[in-house]
């Protein structure tokens, strides 16, 4: 899940209590980071790829045409790679874009659980695997003021509505995007069956001397071109598109559309009971937890 509804603030004119105002102010921050960190990650894979498809179609060059240059240029590409690739694991970009999403989202909880008027520490929800992979947040979560509030305002207008809105919309922007990624990722796929298959044809033309006074040395060597252009282009869209997990981003905000909806029918049959508010809040955090771990795996990697 990209990102769990992500705004600059929580704050509605019912919020007046100073502690929840400074959650929420921590939140905004926590946010920003994260999503200043994911831009450049995002960045990181998109020149990762290009300049390894760029490499690749340089070594194609120099195979082709003996352009004894182009190994210079190879050599300049690769380590245009390594500094690239140096570079984002020094800044950590795709480390602080996931830990500061996760802090991000269990300041959004604390924030609503506390607003709900109940007294729960939201380090209580959080799963091992985050306190002992992320122990950082655990320490700031603890310096959090959650005893003493003296607000409680609906949340169901405040999260729950608001949430399953946001994931409806992004549901809308992810798939369209998905479905885009898909076209290019079939046109990658198709259109070297299609040149293959010609490749096919003019073998079968030349066997059975179809075709005469023709120079098949020229044609050979654009039908290996186009066909290594192919791989190249394959290349970039594998390093990237395949990062971004949209499928995974796909079910994750089908999966909180359901969880929103059947809350939104809880509370009109049962009223904001803390024990609805609270079965919410675990979910919302183990979701959470389960994009932080299949976003693990998605670091930059070297595209060679």
């Amino acid at each position: 899940m990209e990102n769990f509804g992500v705004s600059s603030s929580h704050i509605t004119k019912e919020i007046q209590d100073p502690q929840l105002l400074e959650i929420d102010k921590i939140y905004g921050a926590a946010s920003g980071l994260s999503a200043q960190n994911a831009k450049k990650y995002h960045n990181t894979l998109l020149y990762l790829s290009i300049v390894g498809g760029l490499l690749a179609l340089t070594f194609l060059i120099y195979d082709e045409f003996d352009f004894h240059g182009t190994i210079f240029i190879c050599g300049l590409l690769l380590i245009a790679i390594y500094l690239i690739h140096r570079k984002a694991n020094t800044m950590e970009y795709h480390k602080k874009y996931l830990e500061y999403r996760v802090l991000a989202e269990a300041l959004r909880l604390q924030f609503y659980i506390s607003s709900a008027g109940i007294k729960e520490d939201v380090i209580n929800l959080l799963p091992w695997s985050i306190k002992r992979s992320i122990p950082w947040i655990t320490d700031l979560l603890l310096t959090l003021p959650v005893d003493y509030y003296n607000e409680k305002v609906s949340i169901l207008d405040l999260w729950i509505i608001d949430q399953r809105l946001y994931h409806e919309s992004a549901l809308v922007r992810t798939e369209k995007q998905n479905r885009r990624n898909e076209y290019i990722t079939k046109g990658v796929l198709y259109i070297p069956i299609f040149i293959y298959i010609v490749a096919i044809l003019f073998d079968l033309a030349i066997f059975f001397n179809l075709i005469g006074g023709v120079d098949f040395t020229n044609i050979y060597l654009l039908l290996k071109i186009a066909i290594g252009l192919m791989s190249v282009v394959t290349i970039v869209v594998e390093s990237y598109y395949g990062k971004l997990s949209l499928f995974n981003k796909i079910n994750d905000h089908k999966r909180m559309i359901e969880l929103y909806e059947m809350d939104e029918m809880e509370i009109s049959a049962h009223g904001e009971t803390e024990e609805i508010i609270m079965n919410l809040a675990r979910e919302f955090i183990n979701e959470n937890s389960t994009w932080y771990a299949y976003q693990s795996n998605n670091k930059p990697g070297l595209v060679i």
